[in-house]
């Protein structure tokens, strides 16, 4: 038994008039439900990087070498060295359905009904990708091929292991992340000195300006360090983050927060200022057509996101790992 045509269509219209009207809405609660993308948007980290079969990104790992001091009658060398090479990486893929039961629909004829229906359903699927979104974000992709590549992927315990952007780190410095481990350490005396280095480490040459923007533990860390900083009389918020609404405690101006998604024993310094949310604007919260099913009397409507987090420089990116008791 196939629907009738003419209450298909008004299924049909009123799901996809809703899916049109609330995607914007869960465009929105996409960043905003999420702390660090929430960041990452009020800085203009969501990048277009439509146009090809894979996310290209340049890069520059050194300085000119014709630079240097003159005196009269030198020769000033016009011998380039490489200076540039190119990021590669994939596009991902994240996609839900909207699937409208046969028999819910027979049992919500009334208008008021049928829309609370559809706010349900559409309701669901936006927690559900808010969650997907955050789970991959502390990731590293490799559970599942298919999955963004998140944090984990760029800032690691073996920095100086592995391939990433098609760069292999092994073979350049400037392509490893700061690592140091806590291993055998107490965090009630090292915790804090850890901090302070790893933030000297990831700040590079310029130790007041490009600095870690925010910091991604686990909850009993960030309580351990309120602890430190509440015995030292010293204990500080993010004026930046609280204009924003994300509240908590800070590292040196930058907000630290937690996550149920981050490892155990882990605590990541990370510049927003070299990370993008690369996205394709035809494939972003796309939707797609009702579809019959093929074997039952339901209909579904799958709404698709083409992106990837991605990274520029690993080297101001920093980890503190093995922090435990």
């Amino acid at each position: 038994m196939a629907y009738p045509n003419s209450r298909t269509k008004y299924f049909d219209d009123l799901n996809t008039s809703t899916l049109d009207r609330v995607i914007p809405r869960l465009t929105d609660n996409f960043f905003d439900n999420t702390p660090v993308l929430r960041i990452m948007k009020s800085k203009g980290k969501l990048v277009d990087h439509s146009g090809g079969t894979i996310i290209e990104m340049p890069i520059e790992y050194a300085e000119n070498e014709t630079v240097g001091w003159i005196g009269r009658g030198s020769k000033v060398s016009i011998e380039d060295n490489q200076k540039y090479t190119m990021l590669k990486y994939d596009w991902k893929w994240m996609a839900g359905s909207v699937v409208r039961y046969y028999t819910d629909e027979k049992l919500n004829k009334g208008d008021a009904q049928v829309f609370n229906l559809v706010e349900k359903n559409i309701k669901n699927l936006e927690k559900s990708m808010t969650k997907a979104i955050n789970t991959a974000l502390m990731g590293d992709g490799s559970e599942d091929s298919n999955m963004l590549e998140g944090f984990k992927k760029y800032v690691e315990s073996t920095p100086a292991v592995g391939t990433v952007g098609g760069i292999n780190s092994a073979n350049y410095s400037w392509w490893r992340n700061q690592h140091t481990s806590m291993s055998g350490e107490d965090h009630t005396v090292y915790l804090v000195d850890r901090m302070r280095e790893m933030w000297d480490d990831c700040s590079g040459d310029n130790g007041e300006t490009d600095t870690p923007q925010i910091i991604i533990t686990t909850k009993g860390i960030r309580q351990w360090y309120e602890d430190e900083m509440l015995d030292s009389h010293f204990y500080s918020t993010s004026n930046d983050m609280a204009d924003l609404g994300i509240k908590g405690c800070s590292f040196k101006g930058a907000p630290m927060m937690w996550t149920s998604e981050c490892d155990a024993g882990l605590m990541y310094f990370l510049n927003l200022d070299y990370f993008e949310i690369a996205y394709d604007p035809s494939g972003w919260m796309e939707q797609t057509g009702w579809k019959n099913a093929q074997d039952n009397l339901e209909r579904a409507q799958q709404v698709v996101c083409q992106m990837n987090l991605i990274c520029s420089n690993r080297k101001q990116q920093g980890l503190i790992s093995a922090i435990t008791t």
